[in-house]
């Protein structure tokens, strides 16, 4: 069970059920015993009563029940003790003697295995209570207390049936712990899921923080309003985490990019003074290297560009306008190798879409240029702008189902052999990431179309690298 909500309403309803059950049992002990309870009391108050009537007659011990006599053997029966729980003298029903060993306890002797009064104090009373079998086997409640002279005086009385009140009582409570209890649980049990749902808000709210972060946005840190102070640990640590990581990223650009920038003066003079000593047939084989060299240098420019350049969000850009910048800056390019390049508008619909320029600009020509490398000489390149799609078609060769899921991974080279660094398709996925779009590829008869795909509503946080 995954949800917080599930579990605490889970655990809710065994503590409730757990609590019902207790007191249901609880109600139901003191209920069966109640009435002994009663009986026991009313006795214990009446044997109290006769420790002053103890009398000495010739030297005789004797009990003088007074108006009590007359009420002796009816209901309540009298007895009188010697100090060894031997029955000197009975009124009513015959005394009950007492063994020694239970008079040293002075304890009040409950039938049962529980008692509160015996957990707190075992020697809570001086009375001694039984529950013995008269003459005839009915059960009878002995109460037994200590008088002058060691002598001791005792009343019983039947051991009253119960079993129809218990029935009454538990009804009656079970009732009302059916208001008491089992409605407060149903009702918590249905807001709970409301109340974990609020609770939790601040943390559904920090995980969407996080997950909107990516590696241009590595600036930004969770936010610490109304997040619980159980996680809030969890969160400084994540936002100290992301500070190593931003400080680490940002070395890591600044390098690659300084490296990048910095070594091209030096290809660039290094290249012109080759070309003047090389003789003309060594000249053309190095000068293939220093293309490639300095077509590396440019990706990882690129690449630097597009993981750290800001971001408008609210910036719009015009597809159609896009393509025709772009194609008029690298027709020449284009026609010097062979090959032709056209624009083509396949519908009226809006072509602005949510983009930032710069960045589509390089993707953009980063697929004209892997047009340009890839298909066949004489043959045509073609951008089509279709509402909020742009793509380049060229023809050269089938690129099967397994080479389209790789060929956006960075220096990924279907042909170790060709000149391409393999960071121009990965350029392109890392920039229309960025810009919350995407990139597909298709391919059909030797044609192979790659399409940028952009938003036109407002592009989502996620895309974008602002602070």
């Amino acid at each position: 069970m995954e949800s917080l909500s599930s579990r605490i309403v889970l655990a809710t309803t065994l503590v409730f059920t757990t609590a019902l059950v207790g007191t249901f049992l609880d109600l139901a002990h003191e209920s069966k015993y109640g009435f002994f309870r009663i009986q026991q009391n009313s006795l214990t108050v009446q044997v109290e009563s006769l420790v002053d009537r103890v009398r000495f007659i010739d030297g005789k011990p004797t009990l003088e029940l007074g108006n009590l006599a007359a009420e002796a053997g009816k209901t309540v029966s009298y007895a009188l003790l010697d100090s060894e729980g031997g029955v000197l003298q009975s009124f009513g029903l015959a005394g009950v003697a007492i063994s020694p060993a239970i008079l040293e306890r002075y304890d009040i002797d409950y039938p049962f295995w529980f008692s509160f009064a015996r957990l707190i104090d075992a020697n809570s009373g001086d009375a001694v209570t039984l529950i013995l079998p008269d003459a005839d086997g009915a059960q009878r409640i002995v109460v037994t207390i200590p008088a002058r002279d060691h002598l001791l005086v005792q009343v019983s009385m039947p051991l009253l049936d119960n079993t129809i009140s218990n029935v009454d009582v538990l009804y009656t409570l079970t009732e009302a712990s059916v208001v008491a209890v089992i409605l407060p649980l149903i009702l918590t049990m249905l807001a709970i899921p409301l109340i974990v749902l609020l609770t939790l808000q601040p943390i559904r709210r920090v995980s969407r923080q996080a997950a909107r972060m990516e590696a241009a946005t590595l600036d930004r840190r969770l936010s610490l309003h109304r997040v619980p102070s159980e996680i809030r640990g969890l969160v400084l640590a994540f936002n100290d985490l992301l500070a190593r990581l931003d400080k680490a990223w940002r070395l890591q650009r600044e390098f690659t990019a300084n490296a990048a920038h910095e070594l091209r003066t030096p290809i660039a003079a290094l290249r012109a003074e080759v070309e003047a000593i090389v003789p003309a047939p060594t000249r053309s084989i190095l000068a293939i290297h220093f293309d490639k060299v300095a077509r590396l240098l440019a990706q990882l420019l690129a690449l630097a560009e597009a993981d750290s350049r800001p971001i408008d969000a609210a910036a719009r850009l015009d597809l159609m306008a896009l393509a025709r910048a772009v194609v008029a800056d690298m027709a020449p390019t284009v026609f010097a190798s062979g090959r032709e390049i056209a624009i083509e508008l396949c519908s009226d619909k809006l072509t602005a879409v949510r983009g930032d320029l710069g960045l589509a600009e390089i993707a953009l020509r980063n697929l004209i240029d892997n047009a340009v490398r890839h298909s066949r000489p004489g043959s045509a390149i073609r951008v089509v702008v279709d509402g909020t799609r742009i793509s380049v078609a060229n023809t050269g060769s089938d690129i099967s189902e397994e080479t389209q899921k790789a060929m956006f991974k960075r220096f990924w080279k279907q042909d170790r052999r060709s000149g391409g660094s393999g960071l121009g398709l990965s350029i392109v996925s890392a920039i229309m990431t960025r810009l919350g779009g995407s990139v597909d590829v298709s391919s059909f008869n030797g044609a192979a179309t790659f399409a940028l795909n952009f938003q036109t509503g407002a592009c989502s946080e996620s895309a974008f690298g602002g602070s």
